[in-house]
């Protein structure tokens, strides 16, 4: 990804991309651990500050410091399983991440560095409900169904899932006939 394409990005987690997405767009199916739009407001303002920092960071350098990051995805994001705290619903997806996806909980460090434009092979697209009550997190993978985005699992699931399906690609046609959850919405 150019760092060109992070302004449009960022356009893009704060409002309802106007423009036309490729023809196939990745989508997470989620069911979440609070109401849809609360969890859209979380996964959308924990992108926004990954890519903020993206946008502007020298990841080349050893110090990218994750400080900008929501407080909530930062007391979750310690390296450690049993890191307590009062978000419940992030307390719920990071649970939920560590016995569906196996792996452990990721520190905030190694999670920005997944942002490094050279090094991510996915954009945000949006996020929107579905006719079942499901959130959908979109995202532009340029049609690729398999790309390594373990870090964008992790976001999904501590951002409050209770649940999250697997990832697929679907026609934007199906993007487009699904309402944004966004504050304009």
């Amino acid at each position: 990804m150019e760092r060109s394409h992070l302004d449009a990005e960022l356009s893009r987690l704060k409002h309802r991309p106007s423009g036309q997405p490729v023809p196939l767009l990745g989508v997470f199916t989620v069911v979440p651990a609070a109401n849809g739009f609360t969890y859209a407001a979380r996964i959308r303002e924990l992108l926004l500050a990954a890519v903020s920092i993206a946008r502007s960071a020298d990841f080349d350098q050893d110090d990218v410091s994750p400080d900008s990051l929501p407080a909530w995805f930062l007391s979750h994001s310690t390296g450690e399983t049993s890191a307590e705290n009062d978000d419940r619903a992030g307390s719920e997806g990071k649970a939920s991440y560590e016995r569906n996806r196996g792996e452990r909980p990721w520190t905030a460090e190694e999670w920005l560095y997944c942002f490094d434009p050279d090094l991510r092979s996915w954009s945000w697209w949006d996020v929107t409900a579905d006719k079942d009550g499901h959130v959908r997190v979109w995202v532009d993978t340029k049609g690729e169904g398999h790309i390594p985005c373990e870090e964008l699992w992790w976001a999904v699931y501590v951002a409050g899932a209770s649940e999250v399906r697997t990832f697929t690609l679907e026609y934007a046609s199906a993007w487009q006939e699904q309402q944004s959850l966004s504050e304009e919405s």
